[in-house]
């Protein structure tokens, strides 16, 4: 049985940097490092510098590092507002 999913979009200031289903999230929050999975309860948290991690539907894990930006989770979904590290 697949893991259920939600949606995710990842935007910096740039361009659309990942739009699409993912099994989970790991970020780095000022408050601590945090993930989401499917079905989060709503937040809305800021992210520090650090890796933002994501596991597609498909098992596929990709990693971006980030200097800071906000992640927002509600309705099955998760928004990531972020500056990408050069």
């Amino acid at each position: 049985m697949a893991a259920p999913t939600f949606a995710l979009e990842i935007v910096s200031p740039e361009q659309t940097v990942y739009s699409g289903d993912a099994v989970a999230v790991a970020a780095p929050g000022r408050e601590g490092s945090f993930g989401v999975l499917a079905h989060h309860a709503p937040l809305l948290a800021a992210l520090k510098a650090g890796d933002l991690t994501v596991t597609a539907a498909d098992g596929q894990v990709q990693t971006w590092p980030i200097r800071d930006g906000f992640l927002q989770v509600g309705a099955n979904r998760c928004i990531v507002l972020a500056t990408l590290s050069q």
